[in-house]
């Protein structure tokens, strides 16, 4: 028992080294081919990495309890997170948003308005019109 244990970390482990390896020559290619010309990639290499806060606790909303549980942080945080985005709305009734709309529609200055909108304006958007839009789309721009 104890020599297939033996023999089976000596293969992840020379796994993980030919792994390693393949990342390597990989990084080395890329590099000689997109490593000295203006583009994503040049851009991401070059840029300055930004340290991360880690929270390594929260507290548990309505106790004095502390979780450190990856799960549970994840959670607190969603539901805070959900509870923020709809706070607004709940305060707001239907004829302040229509007000807000109103409000907003004027400030646009009447050069960029539309006269009469095209027709397909009017219609409902589906869902195959969002995926043809992103499917129709320049990949990795984000215009």
């Amino acid at each position: 028992m104890r020599i297939n244990e033996i023999l089976i970390e000596k293969e992840i482990s020379h796994l993980q080294r030919k792994n390693s390896k393949k990342n390597s020559l990989r990084a080395q290619a890329k590099w000689a081919t997109h490593g000295e010309t203006i583009s994503k990639y040049w851009s991401k290499i070059n840029s300055q990495k930004s340290p991360r806060d880690i929270i390594h606790r929260l507290n548990i909303p309505g106790t004095e309890r502390y979780t450190t549980k990856s799960e549970e942080m994840a959670e607190i945080a969603k539901t805070y997170h959900n509870g923020i985005q709809t706070a607004d709305n709940e305060r707001q009734t239907e004829t302040d948003k229509e007000a807000a709309r109103k409000r907003t529609l004027r400030e646009i200055p009447n050069e960029q308005k539309l006269e009469t909108p095209p027709a397909h304006m009017e219609e409902t958007l589906r869902e195959e019109h969002i995926l043809e839009a992103l499917t129709s789309s320049k990949s990795g721009s984000a215009a």
